[in-house]
């Protein structure tokens, strides 16, 4: 292990954490002061922020030397693999399913669903050019995060713990770092990074993760797509600030 290793993990169980919040405050201030949200900005912030993060990881365990097999790339094989996989089109099979129920919903489902995204409906897809944006997040969330926080966290904490307390301690930084989005959406991305986890440790290659992280995000991305693209009279959230 490197002194670099210990920075990457300040950077995400730490700064992370801080940074989101202090981003996702700052945005929301704007937006009750009258300033109209700029999601593709907001995008694309995401995006250097997460390539640039990644680029620097990819540096420091090249000039390591150290195999890409530790951060999970390696060939699929194994019935672990491929049962892995089998879960995967099934989960895949019902995201499918689930949007398909959102666009047969009613007006008042779907104002129900919109307000139950709270301040966060400010930052999601809000017509098809919004969308065509978010993929690329969504990608990139596919391959950095589960390459940062499966790859490279699992490897880093199984040095100092048992495997079962890498799973847990990493799924639970998952959800530290998508804590802006108030308790309950950190609990439920923790509860989601501890599946792609385990996911990851049952099949021992993050190619699954990626595809499985990538096919969550896109889907339910259409599927709010289209809860705020058709129905326009559905009342907003009020804009106070956590805390408040």
């Amino acid at each position: 292990m490197h002194f670099v290793d210990h920075i990457f993990i300040l950077l995400l169980f730490v700064v992370q954490p801080i940074y989101g919040a202090y981003s996702y405050r700052r945005i929301l201030a704007k937006i009750e002061a009258g300033t109209p949200a700029n999601r593709p900005r907001m995008y694309l912030e995401t995006l250097v922020l997460e390539w640039v993060f990644l680029a620097a990881l990819a540096l420091a365990w090249s000039t390591l030397a150290r195999p890409v097999a530790n951060l999970g790339f390696v060939a699929p094989a194994g019935v672990g693999f491929w049962s892995g996989a089998a879960l995967l089109v099934l989960f895949t099979a019902y995201l499918v399913y689930a949007r398909h129920g959102v666009k047969q919903a009613s007006d008042d489902d779907r104002a129900k669903q919109a307000q139950s995204l709270g301040k966060l409906v400010h930052m999601l897809p809000h017509n098809r050019r919004d969308y065509r944006h978010f993929i690329a997040v969504f990608l990139t969330a596919g391959v950095v995060e589960e390459i940062v926080y499966r790859g490279f966290v699992l490897w880093y904490l199984s040095l100092l713990m048992p495997l079962w307390g890498a799973v847990i301690v990493s799924s639970v930084a998952f959800g530290l770092g998508h804590s802006y989005q108030g308790a309950i959406g950190g609990l439920r991305c923790g509860l989601v990074g501890l599946a792609f986890a385990i996911l990851y440790v049952v099949t021992g290659s993050i190619w699954l993760p990626i595809i499985a992280h990538a096919a969550l995000d896109i889907l339910q991305g259409a599927s709010i797509l289209e809860i705020l693209r058709k129905d326009r009279a559905v009342a907003k959230p009020q804009l106070a600030l956590p805390g408040d």
